[in-house]
């Protein structure tokens, strides 16, 4: 629904920017006239000289020789003669945080410096978070960052000012940037605009077709730049900053370029794409997420790090050097997937998800240089792995109803310990109804990338988890036999709310027990206007009529939140409650479910019976 709403919204500013159409894979040149823009094709002549990357490689080889051996280097400016370059600081809470991933970028404190190679300054410019982007203008004066905070900084490396221009948000991330060539704004995001004078963000909608550089292409005024289609969808195209004119080399994001290749992706840190720049032929080259990605100018062998599909090895990433002429491709299995290339493209610089695991890889040899092996407990891998494999089949089982559960016994179980949890009779009733592990409105088009712990809390053998997913939250853990199982979605054992709605309907159950009609019967008064309340009256008394010989007990309870719907993140947000009830008759047993709901007040109460019983697909 938020997916829909905010692809509306696009559509609707973009029918009131300015009319414009853009022609795949072919020149347009952009004119402005009466608000119209008049698309004139032109020839864009190639130029597939990559010495001018190769020589800027070797210049900042010298100019990192200059740097001492402490500091971590992340950009050259040889324009200037500046370095930009980090060292660790130890932090425990970083630890904390990043052992609260289950895959994503890892984050750690450093302190940033400004080199100037020149003078031999070393200027600090403070402790950040490890930067997600950063990129020096044109003109090498200017470095634009943004932290692990969400915050974007510029650094003139003229007047040796820092300022933030941009506060991050705990409710959107800042992740990538781009420059404008004239140095005057900034792209973020591939989604709006940042106009550096007045710190303002515009849609990008309204700035259609401003061209973004990523590098330049060669020395005739192109460049490779991201900009919009006219679909609004992104597009990396050659772009001539004389002519206003553009060719287009595909739909996605740029990662780098050779210029020979480059290397994209079509969906958010999710499917790597290589495109030969002659040909304009592409192929993707890893269907997984995608964490970080670089093409070696020197070699023009692609670096990239995704997951490993051992989902239970401590090593949860996988490190891959790609060569795009042979195919081939090195492997090396490590615990994180953050690095930065150095500018010398000699080493690669990871970010630990352990402080102490400080990772060097020497990108000639390929080997790891390592200091320390801190690791998650077994507990905390244990519990990552088993949501892994619970992502992995919901959004990748192709298989029949026996392949499934047989596979779901592995990660889902049904526990009566504290409260009735019932997930895995849940996702086999889902099965049965969709032939899917989830109907497809129940999940996005991918496996998120990063996933993240909002809330874990583990107790001996059972654990309750929150991880902030749209579909998929709060889920509750028990470790049986030595693995850890889900056990229930939303079920909140622990919470009073949930001990206040088994208490109330306990009430209800032993009134129909002993044939209490007055209470029984008192949440549906209208029943001489109401069709509904006709029916519910009439499952109540059709209860109470067998209620001698029948065993009523109350089962799996589920919490909601009915904004969307779907299930309540905290007990305390919930507005609805689905209850199993379980029926027995000798050896015959049938299922019922009473929803309560707290909309029109402060606490539950009794809204409807339906024979249909609880599964964690029902929708309102």
């Amino acid at each position: 629904m938020k997916k829909i709403i905010q692809t509306l919204i696009i559509m609707l500013i973009t029918l009131l920017a300015v009319g414009c159409s853009v022609k795949q894979n072919q020149l347009v040149v952009l004119q402005k006239q009466n608000n119209m823009l008049d698309n004139v094709e032109e020839n864009l002549s190639l130029n597939f000289n990559i010495m001018p990357q190769k020589i800027s490689i070797e210049s900042n080889s010298e100019f990192l020789k200059k740097l001492d051996s402490e500091t971590f280097p992340l950009a050259v400016s040889s324009d200037t003669g500046v370095i930009i370059g980090f060292s660790f600081i130890e932090s425990n809470e970083a630890d904390q945080n990043n052992s609260r991933v289950i895959t994503g970028n890892m984050v750690q404190p450093i302190n940033l410096y400004a080199v100037d190679t020149n003078s031999n300054d070393k200027n600090l410019l403070g402790k950040f978070l490890t930067p997600k982007d950063f990129q020096f203008d044109e003109t090498g004066k200017l470095f634009a960052f943004i932290d692990g905070s969400s915050n974007i900084y510029i650094y003139d490396t003229q007047s040796r000012q820092l300022q933030k221009i941009l506060e991050g948000k705990n409710y959107y991330a800042y992740n990538s940037l781009s420059w404008s060539r004239d140095s005057k704004k900034l792209l973020i995001n591939q989604r709006m605009t940042l106009d550096i004078s007045s710190k303002q963000l515009i849609s990008f909608a309204v700035d259609a077709y401003n061209p973004f550089v990523e590098q330049i292409y060669n020395n005739q005024e192109i460049y490779i730049v991201q900009m919009k289609n006219n679909e609004y969808n992104d597009m990396i195209a050659l772009y001539n900053f004389d002519s206003k004119s553009f060719k287009s080399l595909a739909n996605g994001v740029f990662l780098d370029s050779d210029n020979i290749n480059l290397i994209y992706t079509k969906e958010n840190q999710n499917n790597l794409f290589v495109l030969n720049m002659e040909t304009l032929e592409s192929k993707s080259i890893e269907a997984g997420p995608i964490y970080n990605a670089k093409i070696m100018k020197s070699t023009g062998d692609i670096l990239y790090t995704t997951v490993n599909p051992d989902l239970a090895s401590r090593n949860r990433y996988l490190l891959i050097k790609f060569n795009p002429s042979t195919g081939l491709k090195k492997t090396i299995v490590l615990s994180t997937p953050t690095f930065y290339l150095s500018p010398a493209e000699n080493k690669l610089f990871f970010v630990g998800d352990y402080n102490e695991n400080n990772i060097t890889i020497n990108t000639t040899g390929f080997n790891i240089i390592q200091t320390g092996n801190k690791t998650d407990d077994s507990d905390l891998l244990g519990i990552k792995t088993t949501l892994l494999k619970m992502f992995q089949l919901d959004y990748n089982f192709e298989g029949s109803y026996e392949e499934y559960e047989k596979l779901a016994k592995n990660i889902y179980a049904n526990t009566y310990d504290l409260i009735p949890q019932e997930a895995l009779e849940n996702k086999l009733i889902d099965f049965k109804r969709f032939n899917m592990p989830l109907p497809t409105w129940q999940k996005e088009p991918i496996i998120p990338p990063t996933i993240v712990f909002n809330t874990i809390n583990i107790n001996d053998s059972s654990a309750s988890v929150n991880i902030g997913f749209f579909f998929i939250n709060s889920i509750e853990l028990a470790k049986i036999d030595g693995n850890w199982m889900i056990t229930g979605f939303s079920t909140h054992p622990d919470s009073k709310e949930v001990k206040e709605i088994r208490s109330l309907v306990q009430k209800h159950l032993n009134d129909i027990k002993i044939k209490n009609s007055k209470e029984a019967l008192k949440y549906w008064k209208n029943e001489e206007n109401s069709e509904f309340d006709k029916d519910q009256m009439q499952i109540v008394k059709d209860l109470m009529k067998n209620s001698s010989s029948n065993k009523i007990e109350i089962g799996e309870i589920e919490l909601w939140s009915l904004n969307e719907p779907h299930r309540a993140e905290s007990s305390q947000t919930a507005i609805e409650a689905k209850v199993k009830i379980i029926i027995t008759n000798k050896s015959n047993t049938q299922k019922y479910k009473l929803v309560l709901s707290k909309s029109n007040s402060r606490s539950f109460t009794i809204e409807s019976w339906s024979i249909d019983p609880l599964s964690i697909s029902q929708l309102r």
